[in-house]
């Protein structure tokens, strides 16, 4: 897929590898969609160095809202008409024992990181229905393949993408297509700046987008194997 041109919108685009995912797209010649939750300002700096190589439009987006998620298809629409690729980035993470987690940090990761991107996919099918054509990337993890302990949530959810992906990929019209992306230890906030370079996830995400890896709809993309070969 050519990606110029395209319109993009990259959940939780205002830090790590959605930022860097963003800011990738905006290369490439995409019309990049950023988003961001709480933190205005830095959905700012990703829109400014996206601005640098086309448009970009900054839009706020908390996916756990069924208001917010209905005002920004609203927006997309109106503004563009159509998405060619949804990309859902945005995720959190509590790490602890189960019984220390409370009930609150729970529910936020099921909320963000599982049901948030299932009723995001769901506000953008018509568009993607009404064009028969576009991509859809889920981030899940390398924890939604393999477990550790005090991940428990976290990992649950992502196993819960990875699910709903491959289901996904037998309902889409046939010329919409549905990847998951499986990053494993990336270097941002939520990890403490420890892992792969961000950059480099990000890269893989957008050559996952552009349909380059010869995967299928529903295809797992594991980022640390592309890592290995770039190495």
């Amino acid at each position: 897929m050519d990606l110029r041109g395209k319109v993009v919108l990259v959940t939780g685009s205002s830090s790590g590898i959605g930022r860097e995912t963003a800011m990738e797209f905006a290369r490439r010649g995409s019309i990049v969609v950023v988003t961001y939750c709480r933190h205005k300002k830095a959905g700012e700096r990703t829109r400014r160095e996206c601005l640098r190589h086309g448009p970009a439009e900054l839009m706020h987006l908390d996916v756990r809202d069924n208001h917010s998620v209905s005002t920004i298809v609203r927006r997309i629409t109106r503004r563009f008409g159509r998405l060619d690729i949804l990309v859902n980035n945005a995720g959190v993470l509590s790490v602890a024992p189960l019984h220390r987690q409370s009930l609150r940090k729970i529910e936020q990761q099921i909320c963000v990181n599982l049901l948030g991107l299932i009723r995001v996919t769901r506000a953008f099918l018509p568009l993607f229905h009404r064009k028969g054509a576009g991509v859809i990337v889920n981030v899940a993890s390398g924890l939604g393949k393999d477990v550790y302990p005090e991940y428990s949530p976290y990992c649950g959810t992502k196993w819960g993408v990875r699910g709903f992906t491959k289901a996904m990929a037998r309902e889409l019209p046939k010329g919409v297509r549905i990847y998951c992306a499986n990053p494993g230890l990336t270097a941002t906030r939520m990890t403490g700046y420890e892992g792969a370079d961000p950059a480099s996830v990000a890269g893989i995400i957008v050559k996952a987008a552009e349909e380059k890896l010869g995967k299928r709809s529903g295809d797992d993309v594991d980022i640390w194997e592309y890592l290995d070969e770039s190495s």
